[in-house]
């Protein structure tokens, strides 16, 4: 009887924390699903608009410039001085101020600087509410849980985001010009809104303090994570570089119709859907099909003359895409317990910032001649490809022993890189401020010379 009645205890205690996990696995997923039609209206469209308003390649690359550096100013400032404890109101708050920056766009379009300032401010709100997301998931869950919720939340975000890019090419096709961009602005700020409510409604104990899981690893996970972040980083600018520069090449070089556009980014949502039930349950070794894909596309895309074919490109474009979305979250998803929480939900989301700048920069270069900017995009893809191939046991093709010996070098090498970053930034922020103080020293000798010269003539000395 004692022993029915444990048991029976144990039962209620299970199922209790299992009715804990399966709410917090819903609102993680209701959020993904209704977040996934916003995202996926501002972040295509965006372009399309500035293309339709006369913006040229040159133009969306310098502007994604300042945005990518607002990105890593803040990621930086965050990481350094920013508090590590995430909670509920201080996610609420990036999470709203990231879709009342994006409503504002449209709005700015006439004034150039004001537009990068707004759009740059968009850019980098989406990094701490990517922080604090991506922290708060790898605190609540963790090994095959953390992969089931990022595969599942990947999907009902695909899904979602289908819709929007399906409204969003409908709108475009059939909206009047003069008001379809900005209903289209308008319908997204109200679903990225109800997305917020489902934050709010969150349960408040799941948003754990990660002071206590910041930690420094030991060598191997150190050259893991920080080689990781830089397959990334590579990786990543590849797909931002060609993404901006699909858009300008469907419009202004094909003179395809923007609704054609469109339908790139909702090629690319469709395909992810079965791809993520595809890679969720793949060996690790099955990612390099993805990495490959993504190298070679950018090349495809420069020199497929048709745009309807460009749309077949976007499906095995995102299903690429989502393989090493799947493959990051693997990564991040392992090394928790050896980085930290914090370091893992930060270094994983500050990909993209990277990303973004190194793109941008590299790209508004070379935005004179948009075969090479492909081309750079190819190039970057490369460059993940090699690294994922000679550094990272599980992707592989070179014997274990040379794996290791090639990711200790790549780490030093960042490492050394870094550093001497640092120095130079630093050295030259010095140098800046004496030449600066220099200049208004001298500046303030002349005032008081040419203030002492009108004295004397006034008072005839």
């Amino acid at each position: 009887m004692f022993r029915k009645k444990i048991l029976f205890m144990q039962n209620k205690v299970g199922l209790a924390g299992f009715g804990i996990s399966r709410f917090t696995f819903l609102s993680f997923s209701t959020e993904a699903l209704i977040a996934g039609f916003y995202v996926a209206i501002t972040r295509s469209i965006t372009p399309i608009f500035l293309v339709a308003n006369g913006y040229r390649l040159e133009d969306i690359l310098s502007i994604n410039v300042f945005a990518g550096l607002f990105s890593l100013l803040l990621g930086l400032l965050l990481y350094k001085h920013g508090s590590k404890a995430i909670s509920k109101p201080k996610l609420l708050i990036t999470y709203t101020m990231e879709r009342i920056l994006w409503f504002t766009i449209p709005f700015m379009w006439g004034n150039k600087l004001l537009l990068t300032l707004v759009y740059g401010l968009a850019i980098a709100s989406t990094l701490p509410t990517s922080i604090y997301m991506q922290t708060t998931i790898l605190t609540s869950f963790n090994g095959v849980s953390y992969r089931r919720i990022v595969g599942v939340r990947s999907v009902l975000g695909a899904f979602s985001s289908i819709l929007g890019h399906a409204y969003v090419v409908l709108t475009l096709a059939m909206g009047a010009d003069g008001s379809k961009y900005l209903n289209l602005y308008e319908t997204a700020f109200v679903i990225g809104m109800l997305s917020s409510a489902i934050v709010a409604l969150t349960p408040a104990n799941i948003f754990r303090n990660t002071k206590t899981m910041i930690r420094n690893g030991n060598l191997d996970a150190e050259a893991k994570a920080t080689n990781s972040f830089i397959l990334l980083v590579t990786v990543i600018s590849s797909y931002t570089l060609l993404n901006m520069a699909w858009t300008p090449r469907i419009m202004n070089d094909l003179e395809a119709p923007d609704y054609i556009a469109a339908s790139i980014g909702f090629a690319q949502t469709a395909a992810s859907i079965g791809s993520s039930f595809f890679w969720i349950s793949r060996n690790t070794k099955t990612y390099r099909i993805a990495l490959v894909l993504l190298a070679s596309m950018p090349l495809l895309v420069s020199f497929t003359p048709q745009p309807e074919l460009h749309i077949l490109l976007a499906l095995i474009y995102g299903f690429s895409v989502v393989g090493v979305n799947m493959y990051a979250a693997r990564i991040y998803g392992d090394l928790v317990s050896e980085i930290g929480v914090f370091r893992a939900g930060t270094l994983l989301a500050s990909t993209s910032s990277l990303a973004l700048t190194l793109a941008s920069i590299v790209g508004f270069m070379v935005s004179a001649s948009p075969p090479m900017v492909f081309l750079i995009s190819a190039l970057l893809g490369a460059v993940g490809l090699s690294i994922a191939l000679t550094g990272f046991p599980e992707l592989a093709i070179v014997p274990e022993n040379h794996v290791q010996l090639y990711s200790k070098i790549m780490y030093q090498t960042s490492i050394s890189s870094y550093n001497l970053a640092v120095y130079a930034m630093s050295e030259s922020a010095k140098a800046s401020l004496r030449i600066i103080g220099l200049s208004l020293m001298l500046m303030l000798l002349f005032i008081i010379y040419r203030t002492i010269y009108y004295v004397m003539i006034i008072t005839g000395g």
